[in-house]
């Protein structure tokens, strides 16, 4: 049996736009109160060596509000093309397949930025592995424009390969950020408690978002129909945008 794609409903892309432009405004306000400064967001103490001449092992990972803008830009890009959905929806002109395409790009971006913060965070500081890093998971998420591609069948899950793929690419920068995060506790310089939860939190979204995908994919559960398959995909992916930016607010206005 084949599933038709879903459109979001109008009051659902509105929903979205509203809550992602009022958490990106909320930010602002927040940086704003503490004048717009984040002397550090993490400090990964350096081990000394003892004797003469002794040097750092790590010099650690300083981030600056460039840092939190970056992650503003999660939230304005998702919101951007909520609001975007709104405006095709309410002139009637808005496809299954331009519904797909915005979400995919929105997915996209949050994926690519959301590991690049992280890895920084983590001490991550070579620019082949930052840009390697972005290009999996950002190319990992436009990925999903091919899943939507495929007819949704209820009884077959060959036309799930596309996800097979992404699934792959998104997963191995959360593998480097693992390895950097061992490292550190090797050369005696772990991250602070606070980056490593904010790790796992996020981690932890992206992992749901991915379970949601499968669901709309597949389908399954409450995806089955596509309006609730419109329904959950909203909500996943404003979940996903959201939280590591929430991340990142705890962590300037409260320390790493």
């Amino acid at each position: 049996m084949t599933i038709a794609h879903a459109v979001p409903s109008t009051a659902d892309s509105r929903i979205a736009a509203v809550v992602l432009a009022l958490q990106a405004l909320g930010t602002l306000v927040a940086l704003g109160l503490t004048e717009a400064r984040l002397d550090v967001l993490v400090l990964v103490e350096p081990p000394v060596l003892l004797g003469e001449g002794s040097a750092p092992l790590v010099t650690g990972a300083l981030l600056t509000p460039e840092a939190v803008r970056g992650m503003l830009a999660v939230l304005l890009v998702t919101a951007a093309l909520q609001a975007f959905l709104v405006h095709r929806s309410a002139r009637g002109a808005l496809g299954a397949s331009t519904a797909s395409t915005a979400h995919w790009i929105a997915v996209s971006q949050s994926l690519g930025i959301t590991v690049v913060f992280i890895a920084l965070l983590n001490g991550a500081a070579a620019a082949s592995t930052i840009v390697l890093a972005y290009a999996l998971a950002a190319g990992g998420g436009l990925l999903g424009w091919l899943q939507d591609r495929a007819p949704r069948l209820t009884q077959s899950r060959a036309h799930l390969w596309p996800y097979a793929f992404i699934t792959v690419l998104v997963i191995v920068p959360w593998g480097v950020i693992a390895l950097v995060q061992i490292t550190g506790i090797v050369l005696g310089a772990p991250a602070s408690d606070g980056v490593r939860v904010t790790t796992l939190v996020v981690l932890a979204v992206t992992a749901a978002w991915a379970v949601a995908e499968w669901a709309i994919a597949r389908p399954a559960g409450v995806a089955r129909s596509p309006e609730g398959a419109a329904r959950l995909r909203v909500i996943a992916s404003t979940g996903l945008a959201s939280i590591p930016a929430g991340a990142v607010l705890v962590l300037a206005l409260l320390g790493g």
